[in-house]
């Protein structure tokens, strides 16, 4: 492409020293690229032989190629723009455990990167809240709420794990007489997740629950379990790159996985055009 350029700015300038001064390059810097070209197309392009340089047959018709790819170019771009200012952003609110780490990766380098989002992670009951002021087009949350207009569509799962240090020299296990030992480690809205964890795994909640620590973000839940201070109960996708660096593990009862429905939360009165191509790769990827 820059071949092309230089060879349209030396049939417009009409020499190599003109040419070299548009260009701000050396008459040899231009030249070289235009032997280059030559080279590439298996023929000479200018008649040679005078002081100025002027197309032959076969560069006539490379200059009138150039001159319609820059015309092409400009109303493809000018096509881009409008396409950008019609295209308004898609707003999204999700609980951050999905949200983080199994929502945004879409987006981010996945099936939806060409998207543009809006993306925010509130607790449930805002999630739903901002569904039906209209702050977001679309929302996912962890829970079913029932609400009189608001549509809520199961639309994938999560796993639910135990979580420790990997390092921890306690004897740690999916069983009630061990957990009742182990020290707890919350975050806004792990209520819910740890009553379905314990319902689907132990088929009853704890007798007694000790918290060591709570915090507002799953982050600091598995930077605080990381260093041996506590255990927590966390979507198995949130802590995957802390196990994969060996700073956690899972901790799993095989004859009880704990999975979670996942709610896609609609309002039918209002629609995003980018709305139902995001539940279809969600439906993809959690595999609901």
């Amino acid at each position: 492409m820059r071949y092309l350029h230089t060879f349209r700015t030396v049939c417009e300038a009409g020499s190599l020293r003109a040419a070299a001064g548009v260009l701000h390059r050396t008459e040899q810097a231009v030249s070289y690229q235009l032997r280059k070209l030559e080279e590439a197309l298996g023929m000479p392009v200018f008649h040679r032989g005078s002081g100025r340089l002027t197309p032959n047959a076969a560069g006539e018709r490379l200059l009138a190629f150039c001159r319609e790819m820059d015309r092409d170019w400009e109303a493809l771009h000018e096509q881009l723009r409008d396409a950008g200012a019609d295209e308004s952003p898609l707003r999204i609110s999700a609980v951050s455990g999905f949200g983080r780490y199994q929502l945004l990766p879409l987006f981010r380098e996945g099936p939806l990167a060409d998207i543009p989002i809006r993306m925010r992670y509130p607790i449930a009951e805002d999630v739903v809240r901002h569904v039906e002021s209209g702050a977001a087009d679309i929302g996912f949350v962890h829970r079913m709420n029932a609400h009189d207009r608001l549509r809520h569509t199961p639309v994938g799962a999560e796993e639910i794990v135990l979580i420790a240090a990997a390092d921890s020299q306690a004897m740690l296990s999916c069983e009630a007489a061990s957990l009742q030992q182990a020290h707890f480690v919350t975050y806004d809205e792990s209520d819910y997740v740890f009553a379905t964890w314990f319902t689907q795994v132990l088929g009853a909640p704890l007798s007694r629950l000790s918290t060591i620590a709570h915090f507002e973000e799953l982050e600091e839940v598995l930077d605080w379990v990381a260093t041996g201070r506590g255990v927590s109960i966390v979507p198995a996708a949130c802590m995957v790159d802390h196990e994969a660096q060996g700073a956690l593990m899972a901790l799993r009862k095989p004859e009880a996985p704990c999975r979670n429905t996942i709610y896609a939360v609609q309002d039918p009165a209002r629609s995003h055009p980018a709305v139902e191509r995001t539940l279809q790769a969600v439906r993809q990827h959690a595999r609901f």
